[in-house]
């Protein structure tokens, strides 16, 4: 039963923080999963299932709450849709396995109108990857990377970064959604003019 629980809390976390709840620690739970493993307490090969199905389910939620919110998907980068939406599967698929962009590719490809079983032909084989190179790194030095996340956990300049980085992309998407809310109001009277003008 305590193994039942591990598998569907690891999985349960995946799926919230792929979700959009991203302050859990869904790789650091992985890595945690796989030395665990290492230890004798689970079976890795389950532990990937419930990783790789976690982060299937909340990165489709997500893609599917972002496709219904307008102003969400008008402050995506520009090039980064575009290069979804020119590279599909495969932009799908390389950027949910680059450090940064995972969450980040999400928001591209509901922002570029991806059809949902394009991104998911995508995001599988990323799951199944991502969950697969976390739970090794755990088997292999988990120990010592848990003492740094550790170490890095309580460090007040890294707590001080994080804090301006969140502040500073708050800014960034009040500036885009006000851009665009501006463009929208500008060009909706200039249409009406040439309306005008053409009867």
């Amino acid at each position: 039963m305590a193994a039942l629980l591990f598998y569907v809390g690891l999985g349960a976390v995946l799926t919230l923080e792929e979700a959009g709840v991203f302050f859990l620690p869904g790789d650091i739970s992985l890595v945690a999963a796989g030395l665990h493993s290492a230890q004798g307490g689970s079976i890795v090969f389950i532990s990937w299932i419930a990783g790789s199905v976690g982060m299937v389910i909340g990165s489709s939620i997500l893609f599917h709450g972002v496709s219904q919110a307008d102003s969400v998907s008008r402050v995506v980068p520009v090039r980064v849709v575009a290069l979804i939406h020119r590279h599909q599967i495969k932009g799908v698929a390389v950027a949910r396995l680059v450090p940064g962009l995972r969450n980040a590719t999400v928001f591209a490809a509901a922002g570029a109108r991806l059809p949902y079983r394009t991104f998911l032909y995508g995001l599988v084989p990323a799951a199944i990857v991502w969950s697969g190179l976390l739970l090794a790194l755990g088997w292999f030095g988990g120990a010592a990377m848990l003492a740094t996340f550790g170490q890095l956990h309580h460090s007040s300049f890294l707590k001080l970064v994080s804090f301006g980085l969140l502040l500073a992309a708050v800014v960034y998407l009040w500036v885009r959604l006000r851009k665009s809310d501006d463009s929208e109001v500008v060009r909706v009277p200039s249409v009406r003019a040439n309306d005008a003008s053409n009867g």
